[in-house]
């Protein structure tokens, strides 16, 4: 094999190489493309998932009472049941007398 032969034939397989290399760039570039798509639907899905948390506190928070609230509206209750059993309490004292004011006119 001649000089010139032999230059041939390393330029042919550095071309092959370059070729094959080349090759192997665009399909890992194209992976990389795959990967970042894949990468920027899940912050879009997270973002969401967080609009909608956000959403749903939000809701959640106006449903719910604060413990002040929640404590004037139990003394209101509690005073109501109080008062209203004091009430029936002084209506039985009072049917008391009435029946025992009757039974000694008999």
């Amino acid at each position: 094999m001649d000089s010139e032969s032999l230059k041939w034939l390393i330029e042919g397989l550095l071309a092959v190489l370059w070729w094959l290399l080349r090759q192997k760039d665009i399909s890992q570039g194209k992976a990389l493309d795959d990967q970042q798509n894949q990468i920027n639907l899940l912050f879009k899905k997270h973002d969401t998932d967080v609009a909608e948390l956000q959403a749903l506190k939000l809701q959640i928070a106006s449903q719910h009472y604060v413990k002040g609230e929640l404590d004037t509206k139990f003394d209101r209750l509690e005073s109501s049941f109080r008062e209203g059993l004091r009430d029936l309490g002084d209506k039985f004292d009072s049917l008391s007398q009435a029946l025992l004011s009757d039974r000694g006119k008999q």
